[in-house]
């Protein structure tokens, strides 16, 4: 790593997410060489073809938000982009791109004192310099500067002792103490670590307890592993694959995925390998993956859906996940916290995703960047595991690292385990929160994310009546039973609005046997629905369902980015299941409560 260099500027705004660094539909191209002209193509599809080896880019807030694809890091570095300035990152991308060994640089005055086409002079942990100007910037940690000395995480790890990487083994109870004036995700951390104190900002070596791999990255995930030296998996018991996003397979290129996902088992005798049989986050919770007290790592960004049962779980990318199925760890940075408190009772259609709309437009997309969401109060109490599921899978949109709900109850019986054996995990009212954010739930209202980002949240008096062509229930977020009960009792006996077509993906075969069951499904096709196959689908921007030229999607899924859905010019409103059925029926942004 050079510690001095010069570059060339180019100058991109707030919220650069992944899809708009690389669109999903690019993702299974066979190299990232392939991927490289198709960068920035739905804000500037003229960028990629003037980059030029040595550039930097400058940014404004949150730079790569959004999904955990390693892609959107490792395309910029083969592009040949030397560095990334930023206001500040994504936490997923941040450790992305620096495990690829493209080097990171957080500046808050740069970006609004620059143009594009300026000169900056970077001098690696001190200074930068433009236009005659010098702004300081954050020395690196041991770990990032080892990590970019060798050149990313690969060399790193395949220049290690291997035989000084043997797993560590799990823990052999559940139970623990509780451990006052502690958040949830420091007790979560001093329970697999056996620490005596944690604080935010400590760095430590978890155990990790599952780690879930997706078809989407496993090339990537197998060839890495390989590259690092690696012969064999820390402990094929707590590896889970799940072929989700690509299957059935639509593009060229998503065959490849399919085949190296089973190679996992073949060749590694993972243990697990579920296809077809739903999405991961809601399979992860079905399955008990997803425990009490349990530390997760996945290779999707809304892994944070786990901590709904108490468990430390977050993204990472599929470079950082095959250096976890080697070794069986890996270091984090010990998250700050935010308590957010709803009590009281949810008024007639409002729901659990309305919850978590309400608290993403308050703190906006970058106000919990690398941090712990903590949930509490007798609302959240009220809540399904379901629910809170949904308002866990969503946090990732602030930028949290983690999104925790304390053990009780609900949880007990629906993860099959004794509650005395986990209620030392629970909130303190000594702990140190940064920030706690209180409501009164009978204050809320529906409320929708507005294009284009998940951030521009309105109550639905300001939106209602907006024309819509397509809607879409489903998702890892929204597509459980209660959903599709919710979407079902609204339809009951109705018909969709003409020229609208509504889209029903539940989250598993599971959910789709009892929704079928209970006449759910039944009352969704009869009121106009096609209801396809559980998996990933028109959320993640692929297959049936895509968008052309300007239309409106409403849809109870987790992102709004532009292009995602297909067209940049489409707009894509998020709401709960009973939103987006009203919608359907009355063919515009409609208020559910009348139909419940």
């Amino acid at each position: 790593m050079e510690q001095t260099f010069r570059s060339r500027v180019w100058r991109l705004g707030d919220n650069i997410d992944t899809d708009i660094i690389i669109m999903t539909k690019y993702l299974a191209k066979a190299s990232l060489q392939e991927m490289v002209p198709h960068l920035f193509e739905p804000l500037r599809p003229d960028l990629a073809a003037q980059l030029r080896p040595g550039d930097a880019i400058v940014a404004g807030e949150n730079f790569g938000c959004g999904s955990s694809r390693e892609m959107a890091a490792s395309v910029l570095k083969t592009a040949g982009i030397r560095c990334i300035i930023a206001k500040s990152f994504a936490k997923i991308f941040f450790r992305n791109a620096i495990n690829n060994g493209l080097l990171l640089i957080e500046c808050r005055d740069l970006y609004d004192r620059c143009r594009e086409g300026d000169t900056v002079e970077v001098e690696v942990g001190r200074q930068l310099t433009c236009n005659g100007t010098a702004y300081p910037i954050p020395a690196l940690s041991r770990e990032v500067l080892d990590i970019l000395r060798y050149g990313g995480l690969v060399p790193r790890m395949r220049a290690l002792d291997k035989s000084a990487l043997a797993a560590p083994a799990p823990r052999d109870t559940l139970r623990d103490t509780h451990r006052p004036g502690h958040t949830l995700a420091e007790q979560l951390l001093l329970h697999n670590t056996g620490a005596e104190d944690l604080r935010p900002g400590d760095v430590v070596t978890v155990r990790v307890d599952e780690a879930v791999l997706h078809d989407i990255y496993a090339p990537y995930i197998f060839q890495q592993f390989r590259d690092m030296g690696f012969d064999r998996v820390f402990d094929p018991e707590r590896v889970s694959v799940m072929v989700d996003h690509l299957y059935p397979t639509c593009l060229d290129d998503d065959p490849r995925c399919f085949r190296y996902s089973r190679r996992f088992q073949d060749e590694y005798g993972v243990k697990r390998l579920y296809v077809a049989d739903g999405i991961s986050h809601q399979l992860a919770l079905e399955e008990h993956l997803a425990a009490p007290g349990r530390i997760i790592f996945g290779t999707d960004s809304h892994t944070t859906t786990y901590g709904a049962v108490g468990a430390f779980a977050t993204g990472v990318g599929y470079t950082e996940m095959a250096s976890i199925i080697g070794s069986g760890q890996l270091w984090i940075r010990v998250p700050s916290a935010i308590k957010v408190v709803v009590n009281g009772t949810l008024p007639k259609g409002v729901f659990p995703k309305d919850i978590i709309l309400r608290v993403l437009g308050d703190l906006t997309a970058a106000g919990a960047i690398y941090k712990s969401l903590e949930f509490t109060g007798s609302a959240i109490r009220r809540l399904s595991v379901s629910g809170r599921a949904a308002i866990a899978n969503m946090a990732v949109e602030c930028g949290a690292k983690a999104a925790l709900f304390a053990p009780d109850e609900k949880t007990a019986a629906f993860c099959g385990v004794d509650l005395t054996d986990c209620d030392w995990l629970r909130f303190d009212e000594d702990a140190p929160y940064e920030r706690v954010l209180t409501y009164e739930a009978d204050t809320f209202t529906p409320y929708l994310s507005c294009p284009y980002g998940v951030d521009n949240v309105h109550p639905i008096r300001d939106v209602a009546g907006t024309p819509v062509d397509q809607v879409f229930i489903g998702s890892c977020t929204n597509g459980r039973l209660e959903d599709l009960a919710a979407a079902a009792k609204v339809l009951e006996g109705r018909s969709i609005a003409p020229y609208v077509r509504l889209i029903v993906t539940p989250a598993s075969k599971a959910v789709y046997r009892e929704a079928a069951r209970l006449g759910y499904l039944k009352t969704l096709v009869q009121a106009g629905a096609m209801v396809t196959h559980p998996f990933c689908g028109l959320c993640q921007g692929r297959s049936g369902g895509l968008v052309s030229g300007d239309q409106v999607v409403i849809g109870t899924h987790n992102r709004n980015f532009i292009g995602r859905m297909g067209s940049p010019a489409a707009r894509t409103y998020l709401a709960s299941p009973a939103v987006a059925a009203a919608s359907a029926l009355e063919g515009r942004i409609a208020d559910p409560a009348p139909y419940l």
